[in-house]
């Protein structure tokens, strides 16, 4: 059943592919008959024809043209006074043929279904994409008419794909689109998010369970995907006001500046994530856990809950029942933890009551910055492995890694940047690596050799173990101290933190609370015992500035419950506001198109964020297989950026062309049919450069490569 369901959901996308081309073309079509050209055929596809089909001939397997020609000759013969049969060898004009053709009731225009899937085409006399100059002399000729008239032709089949996306949003939006509430479900460490200030330059932060109302002056109409279009295409390093509306009803005007995540070469990003149902994952999720695996590869948090599992009290308190409420209610059970689990009462589908709880951890910082407190970088833990780890039935989630060794390199109580820099050298040179790690329930640690790295899956071949590494929160061991910070040589590599002004304390949740809740210009005390085993403990004095105190403050939360992401119908039953919102979604994904190109042009964003027809068509099938209404929406943004596309002046599609009677206008004469043929040639090679990168990209991406 499953193969016959995939069938189905790749048929369903070839017919709306089908479809977009076809809209495209009809452009072309129509605006040709609109401008008096004659179309000798509309295809779908390219090559030979599968079926066709023509008024008077009816349809036919292959092309009709044979059929065509003999009825047009045929009645042209049948037509003429008895003569020598040579003196019927010249040919039938167009004007003649066009008239014996209305006599007949046969159409002038073949319409066909070509073998090759991959785009349409509309054939007009007088022109033709494979044969740069050529002409007719015909009146009704491509050739024949005006230079507005040319650009009117074609342009239309780009000016009918936004006007089919914008009209397939209209239908989507009527129907009810399932999208993510323009809320806040997480919000990654030292982000822009985290980051997000008053006006004034306080500092506070974009929370979990905040709505954004309005982002730049945009309205989101409750759609996530909106902050996510919205924010790739600002500027990196664009300070941007957000209206926030906390769960609390308050609202009020944030201001954030997106970034690039470090020295990747993607879109800037602002650093939150959807918002979430108190309602374990299930099995249609898009990316359901599996949980024959999860006890060997995962924390115990993810394994918590099974499909169906709804949290019905957070703390001792009745989970809220607005779904914002609910994610701000369990942030802040995790945030008044200070780093112990939380009790959850969760109800099973059969209707049992049961008692889990969810630990707080660390989110890993955006950018590849190093999460730190007053420049003290806690110990690197095992978070999670993948299923293909060499490490699988060695190490265990909660490790604590107290000392790598690759190759030459022996790294005691090492960081997160150094244990992923380690493997990768170690993986590219070859060598083996061993571990030396401490379970949280034991005392003894234990020491794992002869380990070999492997090409992370989806990593852009990145060499590791497939550890997912997080932070060492119970163990307060300082791994490493950042030059330039406050705890720079006052507090050594390997010290152990006791306490802060004389409180003691336990784990790292305890350390940024006391430096987040301190004051700027305020001294505090760090008792910590040196690495030396002989070593007595000792006190460093630190003056807090305004910026210690608010990257304390930036490092967010996170917890490994598998929950499902929270949906709500975007819908409208008013045609006119479904229509305003396809306006408003087709521009800007048009305009997101054309950004994401000039980025690319300034290496701004990396070729690999482009995908090919493979890929689309992989991710197609996945998104039909949701639904008709995702699949139009899928289909919908194909047909903006095929409009794009299109656009683009690129010799053979249709930007190139207008570009060409751009050229025509201002010299007064097209270009050489030599000339066209040159630009022509130019145009072939880098489609087709570009397909063979794309469809390789795709091809190793879908491998895991």
């Amino acid at each position: 059943m499953a193969v016959l369901h995939n069938a189905l959901d790749y048929l369903l996308l070839a017919l709306g592919l089908g479809f977009v081309i076809f809209f495209h073309e009809l452009g072309h079509f129509l605006a040709a008959k609109y401008c008096d050209v004659k179309v000798e055929q509309f295809a779908v596809g390219f090559g030979p024809a599968i079926v066709a089909w023509r008024k008077g001939l009816g349809f036919h397997w292959g092309t009709t043209t044979p059929a065509y020609d003999k009825r047009i000759e045929q009645e042209f013969i049948a037509g003429q006074p008895q003569q020598k049969e040579i003196e019927f060898n010249a040919p039938i004009s167009e004007t003649q043929a066009r008239a014996i053709g209305a006599k007949l009731g046969i159409g002038e225009t073949e319409y066909r279904l070509n073998w090759v899937p991959l785009g349409g085409y509309v054939k007009m006399l007088g022109q033709d994409d494979m044969k740069p100059g050529a002409t007719a002399e015909d009146p009704r000729a491509y050739n024949k008419k005006s230079v507005g008239a040319r650009m009117l032709i074609v342009s239309a089949g780009v000016i009918m794909n936004v006007i089919l996306a914008a009209i397939g949003f209209m239908i989507v939006f009527m129907l009810g689109y399932p999208v993510p509430p323009a809320a806040v479900g997480g919000v990654v460490s030292m982000s822009p998010a985290a980051r997000a200030t008053r006006a004034d330059g306080t500092l506070v932060g974009l929370q979990p369970g905040d709505k954004i109302i309005q982002y730049d002056g945009k309205w989101m109409y409750g759609d996530y995907s909106r902050i996510q279009l919205d924010v790739a295409l600002t500027h990196d390093g664009t300070r941007v006001p957000l209206l926030v509306e906390h769960p609390n009803g308050q609202t009020e005007t944030l201001y954030a500046t997106p970034l690039k995540p470090g020295d990747d070469k993607g879109l800037v990003e602002l650093g939150i994530s959807q918002p979430f149902a108190m309602t374990a994952m299930d099995a249609d999720s898009e990316d359901p856990p599996n949980y024959a695996t999860l006890a060997k590869t995962d924390m115990p948090d993810l394994s918590a809950l099974r499909p169906g599992d709804v949290i019905t009290q957070i703390a001792g308190e009745d989970a809220k029942a607005d779904g914002n409420a609910a994610i701000a209610q369990l942030y802040a059970a995790m945030e008044a933890s200070n780093g112990k689990p939380v009790d959850l009462t969760v109800k099973s589908q059969d209707g049992k009551i049961s008692h889990k709880t969810v630990t707080p951890h660390f989110g890993e910082p955006m950018g590849g910055e190093e999460l730190n407190f007053l420049g003290m970088i806690p110990r690197a833990m095992v978070a999670g492995l993948l299923e293909k780890s060499p490490a699988l039935d060695k190490l265990r989630p909660g490790d604590t890694i107290l000392a790598v060794d690759g190759g030459s390199d022996h790294l005691q109580n090492p960081t997160l940047e150094q244990i992923r820099t380690t493997l990768a050298a170690a993986g590219d040179k070859d060598m083996k690596i061993s571990l030396t790690v401490l379970d949280p329930n034991e005392s003894k640690p234990r020491f794992i050799e002869d380990l070999s790295a492997y090409r992370i899956p989806n990593s852009g071949g990145r060499m590791g173990l497939g550890i997912q590494l997080g932070c060492d929160e119970t163990h307060l061991v300082v791994a490493h101290t950042l030059p330039n910070t406050p705890a720079a040589d006052k507090i050594p590599t390997g010290a152990t933190l006791t306490a802060i002004d004389g409180k003691p304390v336990s784990n790292w949740f305890e350390v940024r609370r006391a430096i987040a809740s301190a004051k700027a210009g305020q001294s505090i005390s760090i008792t910590f015992i040196p690495a030396d085993k002989d070593a007595k403990p000792a006190v460093a004095k630190i003056e807090l500035q305004q910026q210690d105190i608010d990257l304390a403050k930036q490092v967010t939360l996170t917890n490994y419950l598998a929950l499902r992401q929270m949906v709500s119908p975007l819908h409208t039953h008013n045609p006119l506001v479904a229509l305003k919102w396809g306006v408003i979604e087709t521009h800007d994904l048009i305009l997101q198109f054309y950004v994401t190109l000039q980025r690319m042009l300034t290496r701004d964003v990396a070729l690999s964020n482009v995908m090919g027809p493979v890929g689309m068509a992989h991710l197609g099938a996945q998104v039909a297989s949701r639904g008709p209404s995702w699949l139009l929406w899928f289909l919908c943004n194909i047909s903006a950026n095929l409009a794009v596309v299109n656009f683009l002046p690129i010799p053979i599609v249709d930007g190139g062309l207008f570009t060409l009677l751009i050229l025509e206008k201002i010299q007064g004469k097209p270009l050489s049919p030599d000339a066209q043929r040159i630009v022509q040639m130019v145009g072939l090679v880098l489609i087709l450069g570009v397909f063979l990168m794309v469809t390789f990209q795709d091809i190793a991406r879908m491998a895991g490569y």
